[in-house]
């Protein structure tokens, strides 16, 4: 029987239309398809407003077949949708039904609903392109974040070791610079070839007999990917916690481990949040038991003796007195062998879950009514389940759900809570060329095959899983497809510790890659994962990736234990002083973080963002890879290069200050930037920003009811707002609370619940500051500021000035 594939170079695409088209609006936006021919466009308007100065075309589709390939061609009649076109059209000698739609807003879709006598094997479209076009997305790509010139598998692949084109997370999907997004509304393995072939074209290959597409319209890149996001999901909100800080490592060897390291991050001062227990923790894979033999165990680290746990219920309240939530690892894998990790209290046998799970048809099946597929995975040998199933997944979510409950813990209300509140999906993927995880014979329960699936079953495997918690919880995954997104979050998977492509400067790429695929709850392995290709310069990797670390959504550490270096005061001194800064960094920036993780929730936006994202025009920004915005007032250029203390920075259009130094420097252009210190990178912030902090230092984002501990500090609704004027600008923080900054009138509007309040402004010297029309008494020193219920002061050396009042709800002005 033939097999499809990505259709040859040398087809004749026809690029150019012909003659008078067929027409219709949504708003200032028309859809156009060509009488004779069968091109398509859409017509809007540019950046500068011009109504239809911004055409996207296309060529007819085209089909490849057993004896060869035909082009879908003149339309042969139509009839009016209430929104759109369904038409007959011209393939070969045959006709076929199509409808060309709005969906949504700025939408726009084709499809074949009919395809008559054809048979496709495959089928094609493509689009007139030039050097000036640049493409962003496709998931998580390693190898570039422009995929201009390159030609892109979508197949969610496990290959930690040489990614190339592989991706964990996929997506036929991309931006481009000419204002305008593609979407290949398919689940089977595609390829697009983005002008690798020909330098005046794009084509997009689906391996399968369908043919669905979205073009999805600007003009501003942000609008596009807010479109895009509208049809395939936009993020939940998690909860709070999950933007502190993680403690990982692939296996905790026994309870008194657990216990050293919680017991070690608090003894230096390290804010932690998260807890990850990846595998094993269970006595089989995925039976979703913990093995209390495993962490009942004792343990003797650094010559102290730390003692392991008697029960679950008392390791849970541990994590819970420590400010801690648990997350734990999981596959889709339900196994019937594993191999010997000698973990003592392991079933290396058949999981106690599985044969009821095969007796009742939960999980894939190898062929039509055949057994359940057994896939060869890398913690031995399991049938994964079929989330196509609606009784499967409940079966499975159930099991999950009784998990939550043995973890309840009693929080400082008397109610109880699951001190789990996040599980680690790992895989998910095709195969990692050596295994084969969904073989395209696979059969599932909504009539679906392994063809489909190969991408399509990470989503449903997600989907169940971020149902257990919803709101109240988060993911951590690995694989991806389309739609992903939706259930945050995730990480950039296994990566190697150096500064290869395959290490921290390859992750840099992906993070940013995902963004522009719509992921914004995205998260790495601080440090490098794997244990192949280290680095020679292990402190300094660790360094630079922790300050990559904190200016990224979610910041957690995980490292093999082989190393012995996943801890950050393995790796000295100076990396532990870092880490400390940052950890705290990234905590205390809590308030703004998670007003961008909002944001993402009801528009789409990342929280990474590209500067081709924000700055279209300017072609500067198209190529840069290492540069990016952490929200829209920071602009981070992680060092990528081992012992370095210098490397050039793009700053884009408007002004930008060096975090460090204060320095001003005009955007639009290239800067040397150099610093001896280590532990500083390039970080500048807006011209004009205002950055909403946690007030003062705190343990751990957990809320202080769960925690339960009055030793430990939790966020207590004080903030501080660091404020760089520039004319005027605001911030609207997630809470409701909305500031604004008059640079012209020296004014800061303030609009909040009742709270303690720190301004921080980057100004001159004042004669004198009020507030609400009363005078704020000045104080010399930071001492005497801090003692004070309200008051400022000068920093003259740093250049900032400092108000501190205690805010009474409501609004209030201050004048500076």
């Amino acid at each position: 029987m033939p097999q499809a594939k990505p259709f040859p170079n040398d087809v004749p695409w026809p690029l150019q239309p012909a003659g008078a088209f067929l027409s219709f609006d949504q708003g200032l936006l028309q859809a156009r398809i060509y009488n004779d021919t069968g091109h398509l466009e859409l017509a809007g308007p540019d950046l500068a407003g011009k109504n239809a100065a911004n055409v996207v075309r296309f060529a007819p589709p085209a089909i490849q077949t057993g004896a060869g390939s035909l082009f879908l061609g003149r339309v042969i009649s139509s009839k009016a949708l209430g929104i759109g076109l369904e038409l007959t059209q011209a393939l070969g000698s045959s006709q076929v039904t199509t409808r060309l739609t709005f969906i949504h807003d700025g939408v726009l879709r084709y499809e074949v609903v009919d395809w008559g006598a054809a048979n496709p094997l495959a089928t094609a479209i493509a689009a007139p392109s030039d050097g000036q076009e640049h493409f962003y997305g496709f998931g998580e790509k390693f190898n570039g974040l422009d995929q201009a010139g390159k030609s892109v598998r979508t197949l969610s692949f496990d290959d930690p070791g040489t990614k190339g084109d592989h991706s964990y997370k996929v997506a036929p999907w991309f931006v481009s610079t000419r204002g305008y997004g593609f979407h290949l509304d398919s689940s089977a393995e595609s390829v697009f070839d983005m002008r690798a072939g020909a330098p005046n074209r794009y084509v997009i290959t689906n391996l399968f007999a369908s043919l669905r597409f979205n073009i999805v319209y600007g003009p501003k890149l942000t609008d596009v990917l807010t479109r895009y996001t509208g049809i395939s999901g936009r993020p939940l909100l998690p909860p709070a916690w999950a933007f502190g800080p993680w403690i990982s490592s692939d296996i905790w060897r026994s309870g008194g481990e657990v216990r050293y390291a919680v017991t070690q991050f608090r003894a230096r001062g390290i804010p932690v949040s998260g807890f990850v227990f990846d595998s094993p923790w269970e006595t089989a894979y995925n039976d979703f038991r913990f093995n209390m033999v495993q962490f009942g165990k004792d343990a003797t680290i650094d010559g102290v003796h730390y003692p392991g746990f008697a029960s679950l219920t008392e390791m849970m309240n541990f994590l819970r007195s420590n400010g801690l939530k648990a997350i734990c690892w999981m596959a889709p894998f339900v196994n019937v062998s594993s191999g010997n990790e000698n973990v003592p209290g392991q079933n290396l046998g058949k999981a106690s879950n599985y044969q009821e799970g095969a007796s009742k048809g939960f999980f894939v099946r190898a062929a039509q009514d055949g057994p359940p597929l057994l896939a060869p995975w890398w913690k031995g040998r399991g049938s994964p389940v079929d989330f196509t199933n609606p009784a499967a997944r409940k079966w499975l979510t159930d099991q999950l759900q009784a998990l939550l409950s043995q973890s309840s813990v009693v929080t400082r209300s008397g109610a109880e809570e699951p001190a789990i509140g996040g599980f680690k999906t790992d895989d998910g993927e095709t195969g990692n060329g050596v295994n084969t995880y969904i073989p395209t014979s696979a059969r599932y329960a909504d009539g679906r095959t392994g063809i489909e699936m190969r991408n399509g079953y990470c989503l449903e495997y997600h989907k169940s899983i971020s149902s257990v918690l919803g709101q109240n919880g988060v993911l951590f995954a690995r694989s991806g497809f389309a739609g992903s997104q939706a259930f945050p979050g995730c990480w950039a998977g296994d990566n190697e510790p150096n500064f290869g492509d395959n290490g921290l400067p390859g992750v840099i790429v992906a993070g940013q890659s995902a963004a522009m695929s719509g992921y914004a709850i995205w998260g790495h392995d601080i440090g490098g994962y794997q244990d192949t290709n280290p680095s020679q310069s292990p402190p300094n990797l660790f360094v630079r990736w922790t300050q990559f670390g904190c200016f990224s959504p979610i910041m957690q550490m995980h490292r093999q234990v082989t190393k012995e270096l996943q801890y950050p005061w393995r790796y000295g001194a100076e990396a532990l002083q870092n880490y400390q800064f940052f950890a705290r960094l990234h905590t205390r920036l809590f308030p703004y973080i998670y007003s961008y993780a909002k944001e993402a929730r009801d528009t789409g936006l990342p929280i990474i963002r590209p500067l081709v994202l924000l700055n279209q025009t300017d072609a500067n920004t198209f190529s840069l890879q290492h540069t990016y915005l952490f929200g829209n007032e920071f602009l981070v250029a992680p060092m990528i290069t081992p012992n370095s203390n210098a490397r050039q920075v793009y700053l884009p259009v408007g002004n930008w200050f060096d975090f460090w130094t204060n320095q001003r420097h005009a955007g639009g252009q290239n800067i040397n930037w150099t610093n001896h210190q280590q532990a500083q990178m390039p970080l500048f912030v807006r011209e004009g920003a205002i950055v909403p902090m946690l007030l003062s230092e705190v343990d751990t984002l957990c809320d202080a009811n769960y925690v339960n501990n009055a030793n430990l500090r939790t966020p207590d609704g004080g903030m501080q707002f660091l404020i760089y004027p520039g004319q005027t600008s605001h911030f609207a923080v997630h809470d409701g609370t909305d500031i604004q900054c008059d640079a012209a009138g020296a004014q800061v509007t303030l609009s909040s619940v009742a709270r303690a309040v720190l301004l921080q402004l980057f100004t001159k010297e004042p004669a004198a500051v009020t507030r609400d029309g009363a005078p704020v008494p000045k104080f010399a020193t930071a001492e005497q500021l801090d003692a004070a219920a309200a008051g400022w002061r000068t920093d003259s050396q740093a250049g900032f000035i400092f108000i501190k009042f205690q805010h009474a709800g409501g609004v209030t002005r201050i004048i500076f």
